[in-house]
């Protein structure tokens, strides 16, 4: 009975340090952070969604990606839905194209791939 406990636990612990890693290189990603900006102005809102393919985790892989989408100038929210492996957002697209969007996400990760997006509204 122990040794089975003993296994069940090693098992788990194997695959929960496993799960969601990414092996390749480290991508660097800009973000404009900058303190000056205190009032940010969206010329033209869009919303947009995206099916996100490669995820294998909620709190490593869809957080990793919703946290650098709403970090990126230009994109006012974002939520990224690991059950359903989409992300809807809304970003300014007098400043982004939803390209670049889509970039971010591909640059997140060389295991994330954006399968398909649709402008909404």
């Amino acid at each position: 009975m122990r040794k089975n406990l003993f296994l069940s636990f090693i098992g788990f612990l194997f695959l929960t340090l496993s799960a969601c890693k990414n092996s390749a290189a480290p991508k660097t990603i800009v973000v404009d952070t900058s303190p000056e900006v205190t009032e940010v102005v969206f010329e033209k809102s869009q919303k947009m969604s995206m099916e996100i393919g490669g995820m294998v985790c909620a709190l490593g892989c869809a957080a990793v990606i919703e946290k650098n989408l709403n970090n990126t100038k230009g994109i006012i929210a974002a939520k990224v839905d690991f059950e359903t492996q989409k992300a809807t957002l809304i970003f300014d697209a007098a400043s982004l194209t939803p390209t670049q969007v889509t970039e971010v996400v591909l640059n997140t990760g060389e295991a994330y791939a954006v399968n398909s997006f649709e402008l909404l509204d």
